[in-house]
């Protein structure tokens, strides 16, 4: 069974251009499964995402080719998990958010931000917040006055 290459931006998938946080992404499917070719185990794989431009590309089974391991009916969608870190004073980093998207792969590959799917978990430290549009998701504001850390 052939993989087709699977593309997008930060940007695609609702994080918008967030570059300076230092993105580090994977990919992997929801769950375990059978492709023609064998088991696609559901550990997350890194993807190079482009330092100045959000870019990333990865080769993947179309979610249509996979069979989950547990049995069930066919077709099992991917998820990217993209966690991003702002750098401190003394030159540690924390992270200042993590997103969680799923989609369905389609056959013949393309951009990921053109198929089916969308944010699943989005949980930001900030500012800065995503560029519109926002993602659904906790939003802790972490600039003072606010006493709780809770973005209103």
């Amino acid at each position: 069974m052939p993989t087709y290459e699977y593309t997008g931006t930060l940007a695609d998938i609702g994080l918008g251009v967030l570059t300076d946080l230092a993105p580090l992404m994977w990919v992997h499917p929801e769950v375990e499964a059978f492709s023609p070719e064998g088991l696609i185990s559901a550990t997350p794989v890194p993807v190079a995402v482009d330092p100045v431009t959000g870019a990333f590309s990865m080769d993947l089974v179309p979610s249509g080719d996979l069979t989950p391991a547990t049995g069930g009916g066919s077709g099992v969608d991917y998820v990217i998990e993209v966690v991003l870190f702002k750098p401190t004073v003394d030159g540690e980093s924390f992270i200042a958010g993590t997103d969680v998207w799923k989609f369905t792969a389609v056959a013949g590959g393309g951009n990921v931000g053109e198929m089916n799917g969308g944010s699943l978990l989005a949980v930001w430290v900030g500012p800065p917040w995503p560029s519109a549009p926002v993602p659904p998701g906790l939003y802790i504001d972490m600039t003072p006055p606010n006493p709780w850390g809770v973005k209103e």
